[in-house]
């Protein structure tokens, strides 16, 4: 009797362990923001920092995740324009980026006036089965207006850039990639004469690592506008991307 009794003590303490919830949060710098938290399978939004977090050397622009509990951290790498990987997905990627503009009902003549830039393919560090990327790319069409445009009322209406961004996680490498999930802006970015940079900008979307939790892998992005900066975590699995938690700002 003594012996059973232990026996079901050990195995209550070993599914406390196993189901022991899981803080996610990001260090700016200046302070750990919270993500999410984890219990058994389930996410949520949370204003919880985990345990004893610190700062580690992570900024606003480049935070650095932190978990506690069961989850675990695998980093984000890039993959090298140019080379075998990215010859293979890139011709993916810009195909997925045709079929993608052409439901944002813009002219076709403008459409083809324009180059499509792939700005980036990111995966895990830590191999996986099958392999899943996230991408960027991109297509500016600039205003084909001169400096300055007088509308009817004689005033000055400011020159902008068409932009189209899409978004998305891929599965699978060569010409066996798929894509399984993306997201189309169509934006329009005005034109500021002294600064030549002033069309461009950079993705919204970045990942900032990837957080194993239980048989999850689910990845974490920051987002960004002007001076704003939210936090948005996803499932990404070989049947599609599905939204797990969203830290807003000003939440917490």
């Amino acid at each position: 009797m003594r012996i059973l009794v232990l026996l079901v003590l050990c195995a209550v303490s070993a599914i406390a362990v196993q189901l022991q919830p899981a803080l996610v949060a990001a260090d700016e710098g200046s302070r750990v923001r919270p993500i999410a938290r984890v219990d058994a399978g389930w996410w949520s939004a949370t204003c919880e920092v985990p345990p004893g977090a610190r700062t580690r050397g992570g900024t606003p622009l480049r935070p650095v995740l932190v978990v506690s509990g069961d989850g675990a951290v695998e980093a984000i790498r890039y993959v090298p324009r140019g080379g075998i990987a990215w010859q293979q997905l890139e011709p993916v990627v810009r195909r997925i980026f045709l079929q993608q503009e052409k439901q944002e009902h813009v002219a076709a003549a403008v459409l083809a006036g324009s180059a499509i830039s792939v700005d980036s393919i990111a995966t895990s560090a830590e191999p996986a089965t099958p392999p899943l990327y996230y991408f960027r790319a991109s297509k500016r069409i600039p205003d084909p207006r001169g400096p300055v445009d007088l509308d009817a009322d004689g005033e000055v209406d400011p020159r902008g850039d068409l932009r189209i961004d899409v978004l998305g996680w891929l599965r699978g490498t060569g010409d066996l990639a798929t894509s399984i999930g993306t997201n189309t802006t169509l934006s329009w970015e005005q034109v500021d004469e002294r600064r030549p940079d002033s069309g461009t900008r950079s993705s919204d979307l970045v990942p900032i690592g990837i957080v194993r939790a239980g048989d999850q892998r689910a990845w974490v992005m920051q987002g960004h506008a002007g001076s704003s900066t939210w936090y948005t975590v996803y499932n990404v699995a070989t049947g599609g991307v599905r939204m797990l938690a969203k830290a807003d700002p000003g939440r917490c």
